[in-house]
């Protein structure tokens, strides 16, 4: 039969239970939105880095014809394209540019202030095709 003693465990046990869920629910909830902030994040990055290639490459262009140039005329594409100043190193047939900015995120944002990305682009000379296997 059913008896108090029985009624008021039953009662006492799914209350635990309840509050279980409810711890755990509230960590798949924080978890949650921790991985959607760090995708905000990594996204960021790969935008970030897709905008250093196609700077690299305008850049890059200009080795052939006027070496001189081309940091200007990568700083120039950078500025009128992503509204980002373009830090630039050029060397002899290649072109390095590091782009950053501020890190959409507010949460990561105070972890990780700044994001930055680099590519390096040049053209090819005579002597790489020998370097390739």
């Amino acid at each position: 039969m059913f008896n108090s003693k029985t009624f008021h465990k039953a009662i006492g046990e799914s209350g635990q239970i309840t509050i279980l869920v409810l711890a755990f629910s509230l960590v798949l909830l924080t978890v949650t939105c921790l991985v959607g902030a760090l995708a905000q994040v990594l996204i960021s990055q790969q935008r970030l880095n897709t905008k250093a290639e196609s700077v690299a490459l305008a850049g890059a262009q200009e080795l052939e014809f006027n070496q001189a140039q081309a940091c200007e005329i990568a700083n120039q594409f950078s500025a009128t394209n992503y509204a980002l100043n373009a830090e630039c190193v050029l060397q002899v047939g290649s072109i390095d540019i590091l782009l950053r900015e501020p890190n959409p995120n507010p949460f990561f944002s105070k972890i990780l202030p700044i994001i930055y990305a680099t590519s390096r682009a040049g053209i090819a000379t005579a002597d790489s095709f020998d370097s390739v296997d």
